[in-house]
């Protein structure tokens, strides 16, 4: 026989050992296994996103307003109470200008709505948490969220809006009601702005985005998508097509909209490449 016929004889003797034994499934149980408990252990994690936002008709006297921007708390079996108390201490020592809630505080049972009220009015800052109702929410009891939300302090916006009041400046704040529920009335949230003010608006689902440049709203603010929730990428390659309007800062004319991957989880405890968000939100005038 000769050395090269050998050489290939060694080797597939080499692979054919290879296949035969149980490495092969060893390696992959452990690879899951890691990815598994990394997923595990990110879902427990907060990571803090600072981004700047230029708004044309901003005021001069509004440049630097510091938002908190929380959204999809999913107060639940798989996000409990410790991993909410977190979030909020955190916020609190960003020392934001106002904290703006963008929906799903809850998901399966109405007996998470109490708790996760009382631990979200411990938010502070000089003008106050504003929010918005969430899909989650009305699956779960809109309106007992809504009431106990209100009653300790927090201003939930269903389909309606005002304006806020600053250093001799003001804009106006809006929130809508869910779009996956039928509810989102974009006009009676704008009803009683002035045309020319800045307009901030919050919406639980960014579908509705399209609508909300149309009627000229400077900033919206979205949760929803969990920034996918679970990212599976092989070697920096995109293996699972994202949602185009996923995560992060957009924008469609002079309208633009900022998504947060969110705070909390629904179907499965993990999160994978997509760690939960708090939102430091930076205005600035043009």
């Amino acid at each position: 026989m000769s050395t090269t016929g050998t050489k290939r004889t060694k080797l597939s003797a080499r692979i054919s050992s290879y296949v035969a034994s149980d490495r092969p499934l060893r390696k992959l149980a452990g690879d899951l296994s890691k990815r598994a408990q990394s997923a595990l252990n990110e879902a427990n994690t907060l990571t803090l996103e600072r981004i700047e936002i230029t708004l044309d008709r901003l005021p001069k006297k509004l440049d630097g307003l510091k938002c908190v921007h929380l959204s999809d708390i999913h107060h639940s079996p798989l996000t409990d109470l410790k991993h909410i108390e977190r979030a909020v201490k955190f916020a609190n020592r960003l020392r934001p200008d106002i904290v703006l809630l963008t929906g799903d505080y809850v998901s399966h049972e109405s007996d998470y709505i109490a708790p996760v009220a009382e631990t979200l009015a411990k938010l502070r800052s000089p003008m106050g948490t504003f929010a918005c109702l969430g899909n989650h929410d009305h699956w779960t009891d809109a309106g007992l969220v809504t009431e106990l939300f209100r009653g300790e302090g927090i201003t939930m916006l269903v389909n309606e809006g005002l304006r806020i009041g600053s250093n001799g400046a003001s804009f106006w704040l809006a929130g809508v009601d869910d779009h996956m529920v039928g509810q989102t009335d974009v006009v009676a949230a704008l009803k009683g702005s002035f045309p020319d003010e800045v307009k901030i608006l919050l919406a639980h689902n960014p579908v509705i985005f399209r609508q909300a440049a149309k009627k000229r709203v400077d900033l919206t603010l979205s949760g929803h998508t969990h920034g996918g929730q679970i990212k599976l990428r092989d070697n920096e390659k995109r293996i699972i097509r994202r949602r185009k309007l996923s995560s992060g800062l957009h924008e469609r004319d002079s309208s633009q909209i900022y998504i947060t991957r969110g705070i909390g989880t629904v179907v499965l405890p993990v999160r994978y490449q997509c760690p939960p968000e708090i939102s430091l939100l930076t205005l600035r005038a043009a």
